[in-house]
């Protein structure tokens, strides 16, 4: 499988159980950006592991929607980072 690289932006409720909830439902491959004392706009950076790039990204969003957050936003990046090692020499 290939990794890829994307953005989420999102809006959540506050409380300090809402980032392992995140975590819990699915979003263990993400950096997230939210304050929990106050809710609202958060972000989170996915290194995905997928078959395609669409796959992660609606994996993503569906584990998002589960754990109670709004998806506003994907940005799409989609770098694939791939499990096989090039040889610089050819």
């Amino acid at each position: 499988m290939t990794v890829y690289s994307f953005e989420v932006n999102f809006t959540a409720p506050a409380g300090e159980v809402v980032i392992d909830t995140l975590y819990e439902a699915g979003w263990d491959d993400a950096t997230v950006s939210l304050d929990p004392h106050t809710g609202g706009v958060g972000i989170a950076v996915f290194d995905r592991e997928a078959t395609t790039a669409a796959e992660a990204i609606a994996s993503a969003i569906i584990q998002g929607r589960a754990a109670g957050v709004e998806v506003t936003r994907v940005n799409e990046d989609l770098v694939a980072l791939s499990e096989t090692s090039v040889d610089p020499a050819g």
